[in-house]
């Protein structure tokens, strides 16, 4: 069971969608030294500590991540910081 778990909708479509989920795999290797890797229209992540998964649709983001021992006390900081990198990257549409 992962510890964070985002899920939204967006309106980018598949493509754009992907590329933006590509500039989020950029910014996971190069800060936290995690190795990434797409398996179709998911972004798979590991690095000491954490793993986790950005699945893509063509209307939908699902964000998963599992903390290890060490990084579970921070899992609010984490997932504040998660949450503002996917705001700029893929808005989501609004409430209704």
């Amino acid at each position: 069971m992962a510890d964070i778990f985002i899920e939204r909708e967006h309106a980018l479509g598949l493509d754009r969608a992907l590329d933006q989920i590509e500039a989020l795999a950029a910014v996971i290797a190069e800060e936290l030294d995690a190795r990434c890797a797409w398996d179709g229209n998911r972004l798979d992540f590991t690095r000491p500590g954490a793993r986790g998964c950005v699945e893509v649709t063509e209307t939908l983001l699902i964000l998963e991540v599992s903390l290890g021992l060490l990084l579970r006390p921070f899992k609010e900081r984490i997932e504040q910081s998660i949450t503002e990198k996917l705001d700029s990257l893929v808005p989501c549409l609004p409430s209704v």
